[in-house]
């Protein structure tokens, strides 16, 4: 039984090589924000290490890659190392991918109190304070792996407080036939938490998202365990820079909103969310085929300027990256109902998509009726069934575009305004 409490930090992926991306036009007031974000959220890990008192740090992995951070990456990682021994503050750190243990600069010596796993087997150390063993780690850095082995992380039962930090995709099922009380796990961006109880299975997510692909709070978890071995896990966010990515729908549009004042009402609840910090917005724009003017060239670039001069200043600001122009979810209601050759294509298509397009074949006809051009032939071949129904709606819209003579350009390869074309 643990006769004393004790509290831990579990945090991974500070990915200190990788600078933040999906970035366009950046303002200069920004350059340096996003330059030093992922390197300030990587220390309020170990700022709060002495602020919460704890008596561990447990690192799951792609802390940085040593070869493309160099000498800048190595000297931050043993600042932060040497506040943690100043303060009696134990590391325990299993690599990953990026921080594979064999790329650590054999000149460059790490403190005491940091234990680097070994990446050939499962090592086990016992945590003790004042002499009194509190917990029992069990670690091991990756070695190319991508699936952890849970079996290696079997042991002899004992009275501790039971820890497994390692790095790689995981099997809940698996991990859970182990008699391993927490799971400290790195290498996936997102927080998510596999199991939350007996055991809790987490991976912490990294400190600083990087692309749109990454959005929401981002930071580290802080765990405490009671003298019963009960176990409070709580997500932190120390994340300095936010990424977010904002869909208008037609119908939002075609209600008759002002567009200006539905993405202004918007803005403010990102910024609410983001608790105070910087936030970068990629806005996806749905056609509003009643109102095709309203996504035009030009309305689109006078929109993206108004919201950048609008929110993209202040502190903290709110940065649109671009505007992306998508064809609607949903074409109208009333073009199905016409007794038109557009309503029976439509019904049509209906029809094949109640059978989820299973027996559609499209290739004779484009082989016999049509140019050879990229468009078109993206429509053949689709491998299953997702592309089957892919291939349909790709179908429709083609079909509608040609039907209405070209009004709106529905198969145009999607649309950006501001930045780079992808």
């Amino acid at each position: 039984m643990v006769k004393e409490s004790f509290r831990f930090i579990h945090a991974a992926d500070f990915h200190l090589e990788r600078p933040l991306q999906d970035v366009f036009d950046l303002p200069d007031h920004l350059k340096r924000i996003l330059v030093e974000a992922p390197w300030k959220a990587a220390q309020g890990v170990f700022e709060h290490a002495v602020v919460e008192n704890v008596d561990f740090v447990l690192l799951s992995g792609d802390l940085l890659n040593p070869v493309s951070t160099g000498a800048a990456g190595v000297a931050f990682l043993l600042d932060q190392f040497e506040s943690m021994a100043q303060r009696n503050i134990q590391v325990f750190w299993a690599g990953g991918a990026a921080d594979d243990p064999d790329r650590w600069p054999d000149a460059v010596a790490l403190p005491s109190n940091v234990h680097v796993f070994s990446k050939r087997q499962v090592e086990a150390i016992v945590f003790r304070r004042n002499g009194t063993p509190l917990a029992t780690l069990f670690g091991r850095s990756c070695d190319g792996a991508e699936i952890v082995r849970s079996a290696e992380f079997s042991h002899e039962a004992d009275e501790n407080y039971k820890i497994a930090v390692t790095y790689g995709k995981a099997d809940v099922e698996t991990l859970a036939s182990q008699r391993i009380d927490y799971w400290a796990l790195g290498g996936n961006h997102q927080g998510e938490i596999l199991a939350s109880d007996s055991p809790c299975i987490r991976y912490s997510g990294s400190t600083q998202a990087r692309t749109m692909a990454e959005p929401g709070g981002h930071g580290f978890v802080l765990v405490d365990i009671d003298a019963q071995r009960n176990m409070q896990a709580h997500q932190i966010d120390i994340d300095w820079v936010r990424y977010s990515l904002q869909e208008i729908d037609a119908e939002d549009l075609a209600l008759g909103r002002d567009l200006r004042q539905l993405l202004a009402k918007r803005v403010a609840r990102v910024q609410s969310e983001a608790a105070g910090r910087h936030v970068l917005v990629k806005w996806r724009v749905h056609m509003d085929l009643e109102n095709a003017s309203v996504v035009g060239p030009t309305a689109l670039e006078d929109l993206l300027g108004w919201l950048r001069r609008e929110f993209g200043h202040g502190q903290p600001c709110c940065w649109s990256t671009e505007i992306e122009i998508l064809p609607p979810k949903q074409l109208p209601a009333k073009w199905h109902d016409e007794d038109t050759i557009l309503g029976d294509f439509l019904r049509v298509a209906a029809g094949h998509r109640k059978q989820s397009a299973r027996d559609l074949n499209l290739k004779p006809l484009i082989d016999s009726e049509t140019p050879g051009s990229n468009t078109w032939q993206a429509l053949l071949q689709p491998s299953d069934a997702s592309a089957h129904l892919a291939s349909l709606e790709r179908s429709t819209l083609l079909g509608v575009d040609l039907l209405r003579g070209h009004q709106v350009d529905l198969v145009a390869s999607t649309r950006r305004f501001g930045g780079s074309e992808k």
